[in-house]
């Protein structure tokens, strides 16, 4: 008796299965005739993870960048697992499975749309409300931030609470730049007086201790600007509580290293770069409104020359 199969009896392919998994979680499950194990997986990357997540995001701004990489991860996860188990499914399922009426390319693309839409959205909501990603060009945070490295921001961060001393903010600037981003640090609150004398800086009529640390003892990678190198010192200067890095070269040609006393007006804070003479900042525009302010540099995530400094900015 010779075998014989359905005239639409079509075998499942592992490798088209994982693939479709990897590009849509849970479309190679339903490729492989398991239509609810599909939308089950589907659900849970495009918006059972992100919507967890992201409310856990919300309990708390110091919390925000690590559920970020949490949603990732966990993304991630569902992704791998879910290829492995359209792989799985695809080598146990008959060489003369028929097509099931949600077997056809209109289907595929419907729950594709559904599930990566559902997924980009909220993308874009993380983007938007959450946390976002930003290259910074620039070297007036250095030792701290070099050029190129990639840092995130944390938008929620002053949703609860205002700026504090040695918080990096970024913010746009009352400048004709103001379409770009800022990145500076809170040294002055409102109500506080701000001065500075041949480059010291003196809050509240104290001047702000700098004591000198040895340049083997700094992660900091050489920097060169207009192709020259970058060559100072590293102190670590104490403001209230707050202590950070800071990095003092030979002036360039609009370097400001004095102005007057002032007082920070309420709901505005007094920002300057760790590359003190490196930097505009508000000695060339003034207080920075706290409306102005994007949100916290809380990370790098992708730095540009050595990667033992990854991790939380201090």
């Amino acid at each position: 008796m010779n075998q014989t199969t359905p005239p639409n009896g079509r075998k499942r392919h592992a490798w088209l299965a994982a693939t479709l998994s990897i590009l849509v979680p849970g479309l190679g499950q339903v490729y492989c005739g398991k239509l609810l194990r599909g939308l089950a997986i589907g659900l849970a990357y495009g918006v059972a993870i992100p919507v967890v997540l992201g409310l856990l995001a919300y309990h708390g701004p110091a919390s925000t960048i690590f559920f970020g990489f949490l949603m990732i991860a966990a993304a991630f996860g569902v992704l791998v697992a879910a290829a492995i188990d359209a792989c799985r499914l695809a080598r146990r399922t008959r060489t003369d499975y028929g097509p099931k009426p949600y077997n056809g390319l209109g289907v595929y693309v419907l729950l594709a749309l559904m599930i990566q839409g559902s997924s980009l959205g909220y993308a874009l909501h993380v983007r938007g409300s959450l946390f976002e990603a930003f290259r910074v060009p620039a070297a007036s945070i250095y030792p701290n931030i070099a050029p190129n490295d990639r840092i995130l921001v944390d938008k929620t961060a002053y949703r609860k609470t205002d700026p504090q001393r040695g918080d990096l903010v970024l913010f746009k600037p009352p400048t004709e730049h103001w379409r770009t981003h800022y990145i500076k640090r809170v040294v002055a609150l409102p109500g506080d007086t701000v001065s500075m004398e041949q480059g010291l800086l003196h809050i509240n009529g104290r001047k702000l201790p700098l004591e000198p640390v040895e340049p083997a003892a700094v992660n900091a990678p050489e920097v060169r600007i207009d192709g020259r190198l970058l060559e100072g010192e590293f102190f670590e200067e104490t403001n209230s509580s707050s202590k950070q890095l800071v990095f003092l070269a030979p002036p360039n040609y609009d370097a400001v290293l004095g102005f007057a006393e002032l007082t920070v007006p309420k709901y505005h804070c007094f920002v300057l770069g760790d590359n003190r003479n490196y930097s505009l900042d508000s000695r060339h525009f003034g207080p920075v409104p706290f409306a102005a302010i994007t949100g916290r540099a809380d990370y790098i995530y992708w730095p540009a020359h050595k990667w033992s400094r990854f991790g939380r900015l201090r």
